[in-house]
């Protein structure tokens, strides 16, 4: 699909058939040329026996795994399409129109990965049609599937009840079933890491087809970093099965290097075939402003004060006892707590693993009476006895190279996670797998001497009491705040929360949440446009330009010239509540004209700027659903941010070496007259991050001053602040710029500038010197009329 958006022009529907068909009769070809290989060679061949990972499958391991797949298909694909795109998920749809419209560098704006564009942009080729249960649908299938991915890799690195273990505990992980619920990558970085890891795992063990097992995990680490960035923490464990392979067959480093070749070539392939385009582009600065941003709070790594590590182990557990109960979290938290002393005793001895069990207890009590006992000034020091703690059981000389592969890979990307990255959030996901394949190994430790001290039927039946057990804890808990849509449990956490379920913490006091079954009824508004009902700009409490974008089709946003005002019901504990938002937007000229009832409770209030009272009208979303699905096709406007515009006007004009003004375009009524509106579209783009937010101004005048047409503003309709631009970003820029009732015809230089709006000061015009040659600059010309004017 990658190949395919870097065509010229729009992408057809038979260009997306022809290239996947010829893919499969590719593959096809290659196993049946393959397979006859196999069958000729004989079954002296290598690779022509079949292998089960330890076991054959018993009967309990099959009711096992069917037991996995149909809780995890339950809690991954019920009532899928609830709840409306989520900001990035509506980024990645309009980006997939973007790439269906013919926007050839749509993907370079993204930040990371392009997978999460091209996969609803595939389903657009294909059905010319997205809805988001059929844009959530991929995300959804590869999170199952890497709950058998799990499993298999539990099998073979401890045995198959560690791996079904792990899968299921996974099954009803909050994150995990939020994340099959969701247009991102992390259903993919989680499948293609587990199976690179297996692959790894499987040549140290069974060295051989060594060319074709490297390349196969070369195209896999390949996908997910053309996921995310996130995939890259799959270099710990895979570092460390690599160097005890070449450990292992150091007598062979020319075979070794000639099979790793391939997978070289292919790998750096499909990676080059994006990335290379990517770094050379423009707006790849503005990524590596965002990425150094998640690593460090203040976005300046080397500024003075700014802590070197960080602290969010507050952040994760009030964060995860949301996507997950209370019950869950400590019983995952403790368990592998066990699980760490275990391998202390298991790798150094009885007395010295008793000591540093009690002292990780120890630690991880402490941290959870008082998070921030080792804070010193602004630097939190918290990271040193976890450190060290992980230290001690990768260092631990006794453990088998399976739990010390684990350890290692749980420990580093918790480590990274909790105390290298500044606001993680939903990013702690990367030690998930380890941690719960620490978990599983422990389990069945544990089962195994249950049987020795009683027998076969007291331990399966122990076992099987405590998997219903969870099930229902663990089950009951996702179901409500996941699959259920009757009632919003989220949003109306208060009083619908699930009976016995305790939490510390207010639901509400955690931001950026997303995958719950959440509506607001954006639908109604994007049908009442398409209808005719609503007309006009808009502006809206919703944070995400993304949402209302894709639902209202393209509409343009800005509360200047906004005819209507969309109050939605938010969650993130910063926003306004309703009467707040009712009252300013009152004051500004607005009064209540209809509302939106998702499931009879009222989500969204719409607002008309009027002074006369009107009859308040109530839309319901069922009535309006089908009506929107019909609209949700890639043939819709596009503008900024979902797209860089194409510049009419280029210009070059540097504002005291902090951004450039790199052109505009205008639209205007032919001939412009006095009275008229016109349209002034400003491009920006910042050459380091700014401290101050400038307010843009427009001016046309004559004489001494006299004004033709003005129009201040801050940028992006007051909604993206100078201070918020990222360096590198190109910045759309628009104005709605009023001529004067009373100018004169005639001819008029259009200026445009920026300055302090508390101080007055103005953001000088500097030539490639550095001398300041003008406070403002000369955009175009205006035509006021058809008469020039006297000489």
């Amino acid at each position: 699909m990658l190949g395919i958006s870097y065509l010229p022009g729009p992408v057809a529907r038979w260009q997306t058939y022809l290239t996947f068909d010829l893919v499969l009769l590719i593959l096809l070809a290659f196993v049946w040329w393959r397979g006859k290989q196999l069958l000729d060679a004989g079954p002296e061949n290598e690779d022509s026996a079949p292998r089960t990972p330890h076991a054959t499958l018993s009967s309990w391991l099959i009711i096992g795994l069917v037991t996995l797949l149909l809780l995890g298909g339950f809690f991954r694909f019920a009532n899928l399409g609830y709840a409306e795109f989520h900001g990035d998920e509506s980024r990645a749809v309009l980006r997939a129109a973007g790439v269906i419209q013919g926007y050839e560098d749509v993907l370079f704006l993204h930040k990371k990965g392009p997978a999460e564009i091209l996969v609803p942009a595939m389903i657009f080729s294909l059905t010319g049609h997205l809805d988001e249960t059929s844009a959530r649908l991929p995300f959804a299938i590869a999170n199952l599937a890497a709950l058998f991915a799990v499993f298999l890799l539990g099998w073979r690195l401890v045995g198959p009840l560690a791996g079904w273990v792990a899968a299921f505990l996974l099954a009803f992980d909050g994150y995990l079933i939020a994340f099959a619920r969701f247009v991102q990558y992390q259903s993919i970085v989680l499948l293609t890491s587990v199976l690179v890891v297996l692959i790894l795992y499987r040549l140290v063990r069974q060295p051989k087809a060594l060319a074709h097992y490297f390349t196969l995990a070369a195209i896999l680490l390949a996908t997910g970093l053309l996921a995310h960035y996130d995939a890259a923490i799959v270099a710990i464990p895979v570092a460390f099965l690599f160097v005890a392979f070449i450990w292992q067959q150091r007598p062979r480093w020319v075979t070794v290097g000639l099979a790793l070749l391939p997978g070289l070539l292919v790998g750096t392939a499909l990676l080059a075939s994006f990335y290379v385009p990517f770094i050379l582009h423009p707006h790849f600065a503005a990524t590596t402003s965002y990425f150094s941003g998640r690593f460090d709070s203040d976005g300046t790594a080397d500024e003075v004060g700014s802590p070197v590590f960080h602290n969010s182990l507050a952040d994760f557990f009030q964060r995860s006892i949301v996507y997950n109960s209370i019950y869950a979290e400590l019983l995952m938290i403790g368990l592998v707590t066990l699980a760490l002393i275990v391998a202390y005793r298991r790798g150094w001895n009885r007395t010295v693993g008793g000591v540093l069990g009690l002292l990780a207890a120890l630690l991880i009590g402490t941290t959870f009476w008082r998070a921030e006992w080792l804070k010193i000034g602004v630097t939190d020091l918290i990271i040193v006895p976890f450190a060290l703690a992980m230290l001690l059981a990768w260092l631990a000389p006794r453990l088998k190279m399976e739990a010390r592969l684990l350890w290692l890979w749980f420990g580093a990307a918790m480590l990274l996670a909790f105390f290298f990255t500044a606001t993680p959030r939903t990013h702690v996901y990367i030690f998930f797998v380890p941690w719960a394949l620490l978990v599983g190994d422990l389990l069945e430790q544990g089962w195994h001497w249950l049987r020795r001290q009683t027998s076969q039927l007291t331990a399966n039946t122990v076992g099987g009491f405590a998997a219903v057990a969870v099930a229902l804890v663990f089950g009951i808990y996702a179901y409500w705040y996941f699959v259920y849509d009757r009632v919003e449990v989220l949003r109306t956490w208060e009083t619908n929360r699930p009976a016995g379920y305790w939490t510390p913490y207010d639901a509400k006091q955690v931001d950026s949440l997303y995958g719950f079954p959440l509506a607001n009824g954006w639908k109604v508004i994007g049908a009442l446009y398409a209808q005719g009902v609503l007309q006009g700009d808009y502006e809206t409490n919703q944070r995400y330009v993304w949402i209302p974008d894709w639902y209202t089709r393209g509409q343009h946003r800005c509360a200047a010239t906004a005819d209507w005002y969309f109050a939605i019901n938010t969650l993130e504990p910063w926003a306004e509540d309703s009467q707040q938002i009712a009252d300013r937007v009152k004051a500004q000229g607005f009064r209540q004209w209809g509302v939106v009832e998702v499931q009879n409770a009222s989500r969204l209030l719409i607002y008309k700027r009027t002074e006369q009272k009107m009859p308040l009208q109530t839309f319901r979303l069922a009535d309006y659903t089908a009506a929107f699905a019909a609209l949700a096709r890639p043939e819709l406007p596009l503008e900024y941010p979902v797209i860089e515009d194409k510049i009419g006007h280029p210009l070059h004009i540097n504002f005291d070496h902090k951004l450039w003004l790199e052109g505009y375009d205008i639209t205007a009524p032919t001939p412009l007259k006095p009275g008229d509106t016109f349209r002034l579209t400003l491009y920006w783009r910042a050459q380091q991050v700014m401290d101050k937010d400038y307010k843009v101004f427009n001016q046309s005048f004559y004489g001494n001053g006299t004004m033709v047409a003005q129009k201040d503003g801050y940028s992006v309709c007051d909604r993206e602040p100078t201070t918020t631009w990222s360096p590198g970003k190109l910045i759309t820029d628009i104005y709605d710029i009023p001529v004067a009732d009373d100018a004169p015809e005639g001819v008029y230089p259009l200026y445009t500038g920026l300055y302090f709006e508390q101080t007055q000061e103005r953001l000088p015009v500097v030539d490639e010197a550095g001398t300041t040659v003008d406070n403002q600059a000369h955009v175009t010309d205006l035509q006021i009329g058809t008469t020039p004017p006297a000489p």
